[in-house]
């Protein structure tokens, strides 16, 4: 009766490992989604980790008139004004002129679309006044005829970012750890299943034992074992000698 209790004990274990290690597969799995479309993406697309350093000068700073929409949290959504700052740098002695952006992020998402949308920075608060007030300082800033320092594509000069948002250590960190973790946990998955199905066959196989049945004998619908040379009647009470029920 211990064996088959211990048996049943390691097979409902087996059953909470699976369940643990397949629900923390998945989460990694979902990093691991996301870190590749949050920060490789960005990197792999605009091959930001070469970019070099210039200096930028503004020479027009300008609000398109049109509000980007943007989610700022469960149940909430807000909107900010365009800003569109255009910025001239020297490549190769010669004058660039260029569209700033002020990540690689903003660059792979802006880039590609019209020019009240290509945005060079998005703030996205409740508050929409806010917002506005943070577009407003950010041309302040970047006003016309100030110079800072930003970064340049080498391979396309009119690609300008004002910094970099991730480095190839950021890369490669967000990738391995959550691709190890998941194969972690997709491998104790597997050995978990593996080991529940052990336990389950061994539980399937081992007999049934009921307390009080002696071997060779049957017992009654009431439960009480027969005494050796009676029966019992179908109520499970034994008959007394002489008498019947």
């Amino acid at each position: 009766m211990d064996e088959r209790r211990n048996a049943i004990n390691r097979y409902n274990s087996c059953r909470c490992l699976v369940i643990f290690a397949a629900i923390a597969a998945a989460c990694c799995g979902v990093a691991v989604i996301v870190c590749g479309a949050v920060i490789v993406r960005p990197i792999v697309e605009t091959n930001s980790l070469a970019f070099e350093e210039t200096n930028c000068t503004t020479t027009k700073g300008y609000l398109t008139g049109k509000s980007i929409g943007c989610g700022c949290g469960k149940n909430c959504n807000s909107e900010y004004p365009c800003l569109r700052i255009l910025v001239t740098h020297v490549h190769d002695g010669t004058t660039v002129n260029a569209v700033l952006f002020d990540t690689e992020e903003r660059l792979v998402n802006n880039r590609g679309k019209s020019e009240d949308s290509q945005c060079v920075m998005q703030t996205c608060d409740r508050d929409r006044n806010k917002n506005h007030r943070d577009v407003v300082n950010f041309n302040t800033t970047h006003a016309a005829g100030k110079t800072y320092d930003c970064l340049y594509n080498p391979d396309d000069p009119e690609e300008v970012i004002l910094k970099r948002l991730f480095t190839w250590d950021a890369m490669v960190h967000s990738m391995l750890w959550t691709s190890i973790a998941f194969a972690f946990f997709f491998g104790l998955t597997v050995y978990a299943c593996y080991q529940c199905k052990k336990a389950g066959k061994e539980v399937s196989t081992m007999p049934i034992t009921i307390p009080g049945a002696q071997p060779g004998h049957f017992l009654p619908p009431g439960g009480q074992p027969a005494q050796p040379g009676h029966f019992l009647p179908p109520g499970g009470q034994p008959a007394q000698p002489g008498h019947f029920l």
